[in-house]
């Protein structure tokens, strides 16, 4: 009995350790997502993108990517959503914004679309720009950060 169980055991660790850990992507979650600078494919790897409508009508997004590099990098994210129509939703909630994400560390990009109305969405992913770099300074927004 006691071999039995060292056995199922031994097997067991078998199966786990040869599993594979790496997140599976839907292709088609892909389509969603926009590269506006090729480099950054080179360090930025992404792990899992997640949408769901909610039982309100909003669109809820989830993208997850990860710092590849040996150093810390910048990049500029957005999200940008549509209607039904394909047409742009405007709101003061969608606006670019740059992250900072040290070499091995995740990225974990949270979004809910301004309304009920929009349909579909798109991540732009982006490097930063000196007008990038002005928008990071507005006293406001430092403000809010607590600096």
């Amino acid at each position: 009995m006691r071999k039995m169980f060292y056995f199922l055991a031994s097997l067991a660790l078998v199966f786990i350790g040869c599993a594979d850990k790496t997140p599976q992507i839907n292709p088609a979650a892909y389509s969603n997502i926009v590269f506006e600078n090729n480099n950054i494919k080179e360090w930025f790897v992404l792990q899992n993108i997640i949408s769901v409508v909610r039982d309100d009508g909003f669109i809820e997004v989830e993208v997850v990517g990860k710092n590849i590099s040996s150093s810390k990098q910048i990049l500029t994210y957005n999200v940008d959503w549509y209607d039904q129509n394909g047409f742009t939703i405007k709101s003061i909630l969608v606006k670019r914004k740059i992250a900072s994400i040290e070499n091995g560390k995740s990225i974990i990009i949270h979004v809910i679309s301004p309304n009920a109305n929009a349909a579909s969405y798109k991540v732009r992913f982006g490097l930063p720009t000196s007008d990038d770099e002005l928008r990071d300074q507005n006293v406001n927004l430092r403000e809010y950060r607590g600096e």
